[in-house]
């Protein structure tokens, strides 16, 4: 040794570095070599006080005689070394007191669970049991995409318990099987929910189901629905809240993505492994005992109820139409947000239900939101009506025609009709937007079955509502199939809001009230009156043209010089303006005896009118007095006719024929209500 150090002292510089290479080298691959093995123990991890929990979870779990670095290391020289890289990193934050604000963390491949010696042949073995006789497939977890998201074996083998390595923990399961979400379809969302995915009764010994706490042999020989008896086994829906993310990231280009739920899968399931409750609210799955205090749970005994008004409200896809959830329930409300009130339905004492009316609107949006309700329930009708129609029509057309592919042409058919129950039963107000698209899809379903089927006949075709881009149409959809009265004028929306492209504050404003009238019978005219030369009147005037050309309540009567075809325009135009004339106006055509003519026929009209009005006021003072439907129709006539037909010039003889009916039917109900009272 003496000689060697002596050698190296005489050595020149070169070589003495190569000597200390050729000695450093071997030296440090042994310390290397001993290093990699001494810390790839399992008792090296229990060094760092911070693992020692983790330590002991794994000396007592089934992997006891597998070492750390076989699961946490993947396969292969690359992932020991990029697990001693990772290693030293831990050590690191061990040095610096990292661990002291959050836990050690670590990830573990599935080709380390699935490597040669291991779980290779996991994936082959079929069916397994979990706790309470929960079957099990790897197959369909692994090999398949749940939910459209690939899973790893750590997404339900992790160790959420603190003392447990490693095993499967139902909170996964319940938080996967029962979340629901809105971009799924809903056969998909029931297929992992469904009873028997999990618990198949087939594989249960029948001695062993007999020692249940209820014995479940009758229940499985008789094909009983388990939710017949098990109802809210669900609790919790899985929600993210979003302050969840904070607890990770504070960088705003990640948080931003929050919506993007299948990047988000994507990256802390499929890519790395995040516990599903660092980001979920717990889901519970378990049998609720029945306390004398809970509310009973209806659909035990009704099933399958509201199922059409929840697929509305939802805005559930529907075959061919995209579906549209209504606003309400995006905002998150529910049924009983506008079902705010009890109607008991036997006695009253009896069961109660909670209905919604037009005061459930104005408790939340205000006096006078209840009108929409009106508007939506009278287009919807119409709507559905004509939907009705057209349908009868093609069916007859259909069962009376020789149809080579008749049930090609039946599921159209059938397609259409589904589509029309759904918005009967389950009620068009429930989602207007989505309603309108139902009905123009039951449309073209009716015009396909006379395509393939090759039937002559036309049916109209569907106009949807027109959607002008403001602020108005979120509620006040369907209002261009509304025909309103206004200054003694029939309005029609469809004219002026679909044809006319008129906008919706031309007429109304929200200044002081919302949806106020504010134009008047001037605004109307300074539009309608604008070409006098080319001015259709009964579009407007209809009662007054129904007096004038005496078509008035079905009769045929016409003014003398509506035969002479005289047009309103030949008393109501002056030079180029729409005027209401007075009588002396009369002159310019007569002469000056029509014009006292004229002044008596106003005269016996009013006076008419008057004593029409007596008898009315007679009738509703006496005891045995009923306001019927007949009565009502007689008081709106005296308003027409008093209001319409000019005070007779319109058409003199056809008004006092009307006001001698109205006092002979007068007559007549109040012969029938002494007879009825004696």
């Amino acid at each position: 040794m003496a000689k060697f150090v002596e050698k190296f002292k005489k050595a020149s510089r070169s070589k003495k570095l190569l000597i200390t290479i050729s000695i450093a080298i071997p030296v440090v691959l042994l310390l290397s070599f001993v290093s990699v093995q001494f810390t790839s123990r399992p008792s090296f991890c229990s060094t760092c006080h911070y693992m020692e929990p983790y330590y002991q979870s794994w000396a007592t779990s089934s992997h006891n005689n597998v070492d750390c670095v076989k699961c946490h290391f993947p396969p292969g020289i690359a992932g020991t070394i990029r697990g001693k890289l990772e290693g030293l990193v831990q050590v690191v934050n061990y040095m610096a007191s990292s661990y002291i604000r959050r836990k050690p963390w670590a990830e573990i491949d599935n080709a380390s669970c699935l490597q040669s010696g291991c779980h290779d042949t996991r994936m082959l073995k079929g069916k397994v049991k979990f706790k309470n006789n929960v079957v099990f497939d790897h197959d369909s977890h692994l090999g398949e995409m749940r939910r459209g998201k690939s899973l790893r074996c750590t997404s339900c083998h992790s160790q959420i318990v603190q003392g447990d390595h490693m095993v499967v923990t139902e909170t996964a399961c319940f938080l996967c099987h029962f979340t629901q979400s809105d971009i799924l379809e809903e056969n998909e969302f029931e297929k992992l929910s469904d009873c028997t995915t999990c618990h198949d009764w087939n594989s249960i010994p029948k001695d062993e189901m007999a020692n249940f706490r209820y014995d479940h042999t009758d229940v499985v020989s008789h094909e009983i629905d388990c939710k017949q008896c098990h109802q809210n086994t669900i609790i919790g829906d899985g929600f993210v809240p979003k302050e969840n993310c904070y607890s990770c990231h504070f960088n705003n280009t990640r948080l931003d993505k929050y919506d993007d739920v299948h990047l988000l899968h994507s990256e802390h399931i499929e890519k790395n492994k995040i516990e599903c409750i660092q980001c979920h609210l717990r889901i519970q799955h378990k049998v609720q005992k029945l306390t004398a205090d809970a509310e009973l749970e209806c659909t035990t005994c009704h099933t399958e109820e509201h199922n059409e008004q929840l697929k509305l409200f939802t805005g559930k896809v529907y075959p061919g139409v995209e579906g549209i959830p209504n606003a309400m329930f995006e905002a998150g409300l529910n049924c009983a947000s506008c079902h705010l009130f009890h109607e008991h339905m036997i006695g009253s004492g009896g069961a109660s239900v909670k209905t919604a009316n037009q005061k459930s609107c104005e408790s939340c949006h205000g006096e006078g939101y209840s009108h929409l309700l009106k508007l939506w329930e009278e287009s919807a009708d119409k709507k559905l009506a004509e939907l009705k129609g057209v349908i009868s029509q093609v069916e007859k057309a259909v069962g009376s025609a020789k149809i080579n592919n008749k049930k090609e042409v039946r599921s159209y058919i059938d397609k259409a009709k589904h589509g029309m129950n759904t918005l009967e039963v389950g009620k068009a107000i429930h989602n207007m937007k989505y309603a309108e698209l139902l009905i123009k899809k039951s449309y073209e379903y009716l015009t396909n079955a006379l395509r393939v089927g090759k039937i002559n006949l036309r049916i109209p075709a569907y106009k949807a509502s027109k959607a002008i881009p403001n602020e108005c149409m979120n509620c006040h959809t369907g209002i261009d199939e509304i025909t309103r009265t206004f200054e003694g004028m029939t309005l029609s929306h469809k004219t002026h809001y679909v044809d006319q492209n008129v906008n919706c504050n031309n007429c109304h404003s929200n200044a002081k009230r919302h949806g106020e009238v504010i134009v008047n019978k001037q605004g109307c005219n300074s539009c309608h009156h604008k070409n006098a030369y080319d001015v259709n009147c009964k579009n407007c005037h209809e009662s007054a043209f129904e007096i004038y050309t005496g078509v008035y309540l079905g009769h045929d009567s016409p003014d003398i010089m509506f035969e002479a075809d005289v047009e309103c325009t030949g008393c109501h135009l002056d030079g180029k303006r729409i005027v209401r004339p007075k009588v002396n106006s009369c002159a310019s055509c007569h002469d000056d005896s029509y014009v006292a003519t004229a002044k008596e026929w106003q005269a016996d009209v009013f006076k008419g009118l008057e004593e029409v009005r007596t008898i009315i006021d007679k009738m509703k003072l006496a005891s045995d007095f009923i306001y019927t439907f007949k009565f009502r129709k007689i008081e709106n006539q005296v308003v027409n006719v008093e209001k319409y037909s000019a005070g007779g010039l319109h058409n003199y003889e056809f008004t006092m024929e009307l006001i001698e009916e109205m006092k002979s039917d007068l007559k007549k109900s109040q012969e029938v209500s002494s007879v009825d009272s004696n």
